[in-house]
């Protein structure tokens, strides 16, 4: 008699994230335990109708006299390359010790599907089941249903975050034009499409907050930084100190700025810019000196990393510092353009040579 297997396949990994489950499962009893476990975190997920389908599934056969059997497997919440992985590792887990002679994939809809051609290379499929959860056919189902779903964090990123993206590309096409004409014009009836473009990135800016839970992420940070600020780190001290820096030296180019004569509005800005530039820099580096501070004096370490991002900082300074000189030699005939071709050449090599010893020297450097 032929053995089959009945096997249900969660891609995202519900099971594991929600309800606690370690997968492969194998077994009707088991099955029936691992959908009441995600049904007690998440009754509204649809994982779980997909799972007790494979259950029915499996009992119809065995009643109809067949040699059936019931696994789970599970991917990643990680949708992709990595949940595909281990579900490919949780079959051939699954395929060793069941042996089966044809397989019956039981999902709950189109994500699913992904798996079902490499699960199809490796075993002998002879049925494909998808299932969908009944709801209300009116307006107000299909928004609830939508919303559940947009709830999930990683349903958020796949479908909401490419909308925010498209929707700020798309903005900032309409307002760079709109504001160079303001800005050389100052012509006020140009205002009323600025404010629509503005109005058009911060929808698509939301929308990205939205989909990688921004608000969330920032209650973190804010109750970190609580914390560090609580605990007087040394990381918050030399952050505010380098923040300072960074102010004081933006009022300070302003000025230098203002107090110069340059030929239009746009030379002056790329002059302000290249007079940052290094200040800036100087700001990462108070800030990355004092996490080299902080770690010291609660391990007694020292990451060779961060001494490596200190070069990388000094790097990017001297690359942008190049590109703008060079900017401002073709815009405004201001400084030498070989001088900015030197100093993007000197911030290449600093950078290869930073990255060739980071990768030759991944351990901490413990100072004793």
């Amino acid at each position: 008699m032929k053995r089959t297997l009945v096997l249900a396949v969660d891609r995202d990994d519900d099971f594991g994230v929600k309800g606690k489950v370690v997968t492969p499962v194998i077994g009707i009893e088991d099955c029936i335990s691992a959908a009441n476990a995600l049904g007690i975190a998440d009754p509204e997920d649809s994982d779980i109708n997909a799972l007790y389908a494979a259950i029915a599934t499996c009992m119809d056969l065995q009643e109809q006299g067949a040699d059936a059997t019931i696994a789970l497997i599970c991917g990643d919440e990680k949708v992709g390359h990595k949940s595909d992985l281990a579900l490919v590792s949780q079959l051939e887990t699954v395929l060793d010790e069941i042996k089966p002679d044809n397989v019956v994939l039981i999902g709950d809809g189109a994500e699913d599907e992904y798996i079902y051609p490499i699960i199809a290379s490796r075993a002998h499929v002879d049925s494909v089941k998808k299932v969908f959860v009944k709801q209300a056919p009116n307006i107000e189902g299909s928004l609830y249903v939508i919303t559940k779903m947009l709830s999930e964090p990683n349903k958020r990123k796949r479908f909401i975050a490419p909308l925010g993206i498209v929707i700020s590309i798309i903005s900032l096409f309409f307002l760079i034009p709109d504001l160079i004409v303001f800005f050389t014009s100052f012509d006020v009836a140009d205002l009323p499409a600025i404010s629509r473009d503005i109005i058009i990135l911060l929808i698509g800016v939301l929308l990205l907050m939205y989909a990688y839970n921004f608000m969330e992420k920032w209650e973190k940070y804010t109750h970190n930084f609580k914390d560090k600020m609580l605990a007087r780190s040394t990381v918050m001290l030399m952050g505010t100190l380098a923040v300072g820096v960074f102010i004081l030296s933006c009022i300070v180019c302003f000025y230098e700025v203002t107090d110069t004569y340059y030929e239009s509005w746009f030379v002056a800005f790329v002059s302000y810019v290249d007079m940052i530039v290094w200040p800036s820099m100087m700001s990462l580096t108070i800030y990355i000196i004092g996490v080299i501070m902080y770690e010291y004096q609660e391990a007694t370490a020292i990451r060779l990393s961060n001494l490596f991002n200190c070069f990388s900082v000094a790097s990017f300074g001297v690359l942008l510092t190049g590109l703008l000189d060079l900017v401002l030699f073709y815009i405004g005939s201001i400084g030498d353009p070989w001088v900015g071709i030197m100093e993007i050449a000197l911030g290449l090599v600093i950078s290869m040579t930073s990255s060739y010893f980071k990768r030759q020297y991944r351990k901490s450097l413990v100072v004793s």
